[in-house]
């Protein structure tokens, strides 16, 4: 095939997508890195974020498995029911399974096991 351009191998191509990519990040400030405090706190703050959400979710589940039942349907209200308890549940068995196997210290704390 006859092109008006010279041949250029793989390595000089690799190269000058490596420079345009670098100068097209050059302005670019990511937000999440602009961290204040320490690592863990904030992982503890983004998974009690997850956390909230779940419980919002699992208690919709709950809620629409108690619907469902009403109208008649109650396998799908059941299984509704029971997901719905283990999703809004979940930090609570979490916490409580790694108090057994004695890692008591998670990065997010759901409350105290006496």
């Amino acid at each position: 095939m006859i092109s008006s351009q010279p041949d250029m191998d793989k390595n000089s191509k690799t190269e000058r997508m490596k420079i345009i990519f670098q100068t097209t990040l050059a302005g670019f400030n990511p937000i999440l890195a602009q961290t204040t405090s320490s690592l863990s706190s904030g992982a503890s703050s983004a998974l009690g974020i997850v956390m909230l959400i779940g419980f919002l979710f699992g208690t919709l589940c709950v809620i629409g498995g108690g619907f469902a039942i009403r109208r008649g349907d109650a396998d799908t209200g059941k299984l509704s029911i029971i997901g719905g308890l283990i999703i809004a549940g979940a930090p609570v068995i979490v916490k409580a399974l790694f108090t057994a196997f004695g890692i008591g210290s998670s990065t997010v704390d759901v409350g105290t096991f006496n």
